[in-house]
């Protein structure tokens, strides 16, 4: 017999999305990485009147890419909430706003990420069907665990530094959010824990070369306008580019475009006029900036965006999955963990709610901010959740007597040894609404 955690009444109150917090975090984001790109850019072009050496530049980069990464990430992780439909009430708009501005400036889509976090929540942990341990990464990362404190320093922490691991990581995950490789389609009932759940399904996203194509075009565009100085010239051949690929957009099939798994609340061809259009305005911005004032804007994006993106980001994502999920079972009440952990932590790398994921895998349409008295109340009141659920204090150093981070990636728990073996907990939690 399945037990209910929380009171309908109070789950009622505690799904409620607030779109105008959201929004203001999110701009509080965007400001943020903005005030990082100028203070960092400002330094360069005065480092030199101070007589700093060049290293002091690069360190200055180093220090912006960093933390232009945490920023990326928490823009990530604001995409993740409106993945369940949690940015703003009406789904359009919420899709919308999650596709232009939390998926397009880091390169990805909402309707890939949703298919595969979708394939997560119906099978944590499972290293055959959970897409986040999709290709080597279930053997790779999550079956050392437990994991002694210094090898996870060495393997987590030092290796941070080691180009080669950072950028496997970032192969496996253009992999599954790409080209949708390791993707576990929705069973047909909705159903979760099936004794037989539907093979990964592989598909070629056709329409990706298209926009490869499209963009090269439009910023070999850009640096044939650039010179001349013009304003005008520059529209006037960016804009006949653009009509090149809104003809191209036009004539593309949907069977192209569609990503299965993925669901939006349009159709995905608008999606990739959104798409098309918000790459067009952004790098027709870097374009127009550099033609009027000399200023080459595009190069500080690849010195600053581009690496966060590609170094930063993908190492953190991974830091997250691992601290949320690695060395957890597959039971509804054990799958994952809640972490208290010290502010830059929890700014950087688990944002928005990800401090308190089991609570999320429990109950998925419950707002990042509500996830904290959720757990509190589960606690309170849920001899199961309160005997099975696992906090930890802390990275290295918690409150006396408390179970740090670190301390429970290390632990031998009470599970079966290979990892997706385990069975859920004595209490289960009603299937998963992911709305």
């Amino acid at each position: 017999m399945k037990a209910q955690l929380l009171d309908s009444k109070v789950l009622r109150q505690w799904t409620a999305v607030h779109p105008a917090r959201n929004l203001a975090w999110l701009t509080l984001d965007y400001l943020t990485a903005a005030v990082i790109i100028i203070a960092t850019i400002c330094f360069w072009s005065q480092s030199a009147s101070w007589g700093l050496p060049w290293i002091a530049n690069a360190v200055a980069g180093v220090l912006a890419v960093i933390l232009l990464g945490a920023v990326q990430h928490r823009i990530a992780l604001m995409g993740h909430e409106a993945s369940h439909y949690m940015l703003y009430p009406n789904r359009k708009v919420n899709d919308f706003l999650a596709e232009v501005f939390c998926f397009f400036p880091i390169f990805g889509t909402l309707t890939q990420y949703r298919a595969k976090h979708l394939g997560h929540h119906l099978y944590p942990n499972d290293p055959e069907h959970d897409p986040n341990m999709a290709g080597t990464r279930a053997k790779r990362l999550y079956a050392r665990f437990p994991m002694p404190k210094p090898s996870f320093v060495y393997h987590y922490y030092l290796k941070f530094f080691w180009p080669p691991f950072v950028f496997h990581n970032l192969l496996d995950l253009m992999r599954v959010v790409t080209m949708g490789f390791g993707l576990s389609p929705l069973p047909e009932d909705g159903a979760r824990d099936t004794e037989d759940p539907p093979k990964p399904r592989r598909f070629y996203q056709n329409a990706t070369l298209f926009g490869i194509l499209y963009l090269l075009l439009f910023i070999g565009a850009i640096h044939t306008a650039v010179p001349r100085g013009s304003l005008p010239f520059l529209y006037l051949l960016l804009g006949g580019v653009y009509a090149i690929g809104l003809l191209g957009w036009w004539f593309l099939p949907e069977s192209w475009i569609r990503r299965p798994g993925g669901k939006l609340a349009y159709s995905h061809k608008v999606s990739a006029f959104l798409r098309l259009t918000v790459y067009t305005l952004f790098f027709g911005m870097l374009g127009s900036i550099h033609t009027a004032t000399g200023v080459w804007a595009g190069g500080y994006f690849l010195l600053l965006w581009v690496p966060a993106l590609v170094y930063v980001l993908p190492y953190l994502m991974l830091l997250r999955e691992v601290y949320q999920h690695a060395n957890a079972d597959r039971g509804d009440l054990t799958n994952s963990r809640v972490i208290y952990a010290d502010p830059f932590t929890r700014w950087a790398l688990l944002g928005y709610g990800n401090d308190v994921h089991l609570v999320h895998h429990i109950y998925p349409n419950i707002p990042h901010y509500s996830l904290t008295e959720a757990h509190d109340r589960m606690m309170e009141e849920c001899d199961d959740y309160n005997r099975l659920a696992e906090e930890a204090y802390g990275t290295f150093a918690g409150g006396k007597g408390k179970q740090t981070l670190l301390d429970a990636l290390a632990a031998n728990h009470p599970r079966d040894e290979e990892l997706g073996n385990s069975t859920p907990g004595e209490t289960t939690v009603p299937a998963l609404d992911n709305r």
